[in-house]
């Protein structure tokens, strides 16, 4: 099985194979103890994933950059550094954690961390209790008008957007047809959407 580094390498050159720039636009990574050091305030228990996620590069550069040809993007989301993922994180809670519980949502979103966003959206990976199943130790969260999973862990979404990048039909800005975005969806994630959210 390939490493969360393997995947992300995996996903750059699959945007560099579309003649987008997106290593030009990511911070280098960063070490364990920094990636701990940052995310210390917020009191979460960060997954090894998310540990080798930032160990190989440590989000965008440039946060208000409006040349989305270099954003690394997780479908529309883009990557966001850890330091935006500390502030985005109250956010989150003060526009979604106040009305939250677990037994609601399924997922305790005091304990996730943001690795995403876009103009309010985000995606966070549950770093603790969650009702998604047991077989998904941390997965990822959309939380953007209520709040959903989106893939079963970051393996799987880095995965999934490996494919969809890589496909003939995929562009920038629209994406990919609606069925063959969600047969790849559910070829990574199986019967995501159908449960009841």
């Amino acid at each position: 099985m390939p490493t969360i580094t393997e995947l992300c390498n995996q996903l750059a050159d699959a945007y560099e194979a579309k003649g987008i720039a997106i290593r030009e636009n990511l911070r280098p990574g960063l070490t364990t103890t920094e990636i701990l050091e940052t995310v210390a305030p917020l009191q979460i228990i960060v997954p090894d994933d998310v540990i080798e996620l930032y160990q190989w590069r440590n989000g965008r550069i440039d946060r208000l950059n409006s040349d989305l040809d270099t954003n690394f993007c997780f479908r529309d989301n883009e990557f966001i550094s850890l330091e935006e993922a500390v502030l985005e994180y109250q956010s989150v809670q003060e526009y979604y954690g106040i009305h939250s519980t677990l037994e609601q949502d399924r997922v305790d979103l005091k304990n996730c961390l943001p690795i995403s966003e876009f103009h309010g959206s985000w995606d966070v990976v549950a770093c603790g209790a969650h009702l998604f199943g047991s077989d998904k130790d941390h997965p990822v969260i959309r939380v953007f008008h209520g709040i959903r999973m989106y893939f079963y862990s970051i393996s799987s979404m880095l995965e999934t957007c490996i494919e969809w990048v890589s496909s003939p039909n995929w562009k920038e800005l629209d994406g990919l047809p609606d069925k063959e975005e969600m047969e790849i969806w559910r070829r990574h994630n199986p019967d995501i959407f159908r449960e009841r959210f």
